[in-house]
């Protein structure tokens, strides 16, 4: 099958390659065009344009930042989105952490017959390289059943239902995974007020039900930046504000956001359980 993949990022660079290796015939697209030289293989072509990309194939993947979704989709008035150039009977699969209205906001504008799949995932670019993304897959069930088995080779998917569904359960999950993620950077704060070194509090907590947030915390080969987890938080507090007040990720992205501000260098995710990011009082 013909699949194109548009957003060769952390993330995309890593899952592209399972597609290929499974026989598929990949066409990428991104705005960098170094991203795409970085990714070699017989499979997979290097779209010209985002036309000619998204004109390539009947399934179309796209994995970038909630903050760029709407125009690379939708479009602005200078340059056409990708909806602009879906084929007939074409199945748009979005796979970013995103307000639940701006999925609706893709669906109203998709052109007659295309189908709009939501398929958030749950893990980082380790979890992407060994193909055990958690995917979490909501929209029309005759385009998800003609997609699940290339989902599938991504990791492990789960149908939800109604379009919408992704995105509101990765909000949901992100709330707890935040916390977590924020709360191991808080822990080493108490650790720099006692005088207690990194790698035994990190060593203690992988004795508990925390292992698997630690295990990924400190994954040397993830290059994601802390700020993108940040935007995750953002994008979150943003969607949820009319619903409910959630003080504990609130706490969280400003945890995070100042880890963000006081690192001279551009944090990376790792850097939660380095003393990169410890408060100033701490540092000498």
């Amino acid at each position: 099958m013909n699949i194109s993949f548009i957003g060769i990022g952390d993330m995309g660079s890593q899952m592209v390659p399972h597609l290929a290796e499974a026989g598929h015939t990949v066409t990428i697209w991104d705005r960098d065009p170094d991203k795409m030289a970085a990714i070699e293989s017989d499979r997979i072509a290097v779209g010209s344009s985002l036309e000619n990309v998204v004109k390539a194939s009947q399934v179309i993947i796209t994995s970038v930042m909630s903050d760029d979704v709407l125009a690379l989709h939708l479009g602005n008035d200078h340059t056409p989105g990708i909806i602009k150039y879906l084929q007939p009977d074409s199945i748009l699969i979005v796979t970013s952490t995103l307000d639940p209205e701006k999925i609706f906001t893709i669906n109203q504008a998709m052109p007659t017959t295309t189908k709009l799949l939501d398929v958030p995932m749950i893990g980082g670019v380790r979890y992407a390289r060994e193909a055990q993304l958690n995917l979490i897959a909501a929209g029309p069930t005759k385009a998800f059943e003609v997609v699940s088995p290339i989902l599938s080779l991504l990791g492990n998917v789960k149908y939800t239902g109604a379009l919408g569904n992704g995105a509101k359960l990765k909000l949901i999950t992100n709330v707890g995974i935040m916390a977590a993620e924020a709360g191991i950077r808080e822990t080493l704060d108490l650790a720099d007020a006692y005088g207690i070194d990194y790698e035994t509090v990190l060593d203690l907590l992988q004795v508990g039900p925390l292992k698997p947030v630690v295990i990924r915390a400190l994954d040397q080969t993830n290059p994601r930046p802390l700020k993108d987890s940040v935007a995750d938080v953002d994008e979150l507090l943003a969607a949820t504000e009319s619903l409910l007040k959630l003080p504990l990720a609130e706490a969280a992205r400003n945890r995070l956001r100042k880890a963000v501000n006081d690192d001279p260098q551009e944090a990376r995710f790792i850097d939660i359980t380095t003393t990169d990011t410890k408060l100033p009082q701490f540092r000498q």
